[in-house]
């Protein structure tokens, strides 16, 4: 898994938009963990052989659902 941090809006810096912003990368962030989770599931259901006809290892299978690359 990869590493994420948050910059949380704190009140000293605020500027109008920065929550909104917080907001939306949140959102992003939701959308871009779920397409992961979406790639993997798919790759992970398919058969050791479906996998070898693709030059898939099983367990380059959490890298390429990171990475969206095969």
């Amino acid at each position: 898994m990869t590493a994420m941090t948050l910059n949380l809006p704190s009140g000293r810096d605020y500027r109008p938009g920065s929550v909104r912003r917080f907001v939306l990368n949140v959102i992003n962030g939701f959308r871009e963990g779920r397409e992961v989770s979406y790639r993997y599931e798919q790759l992970a259901h398919k058969s050791d052989a479906e996998l070898a006809a693709l030059n898939i290892r099983r367990e380059d299978l959490p890298r390429i659902a990171l990475s969206g690359r095969r």
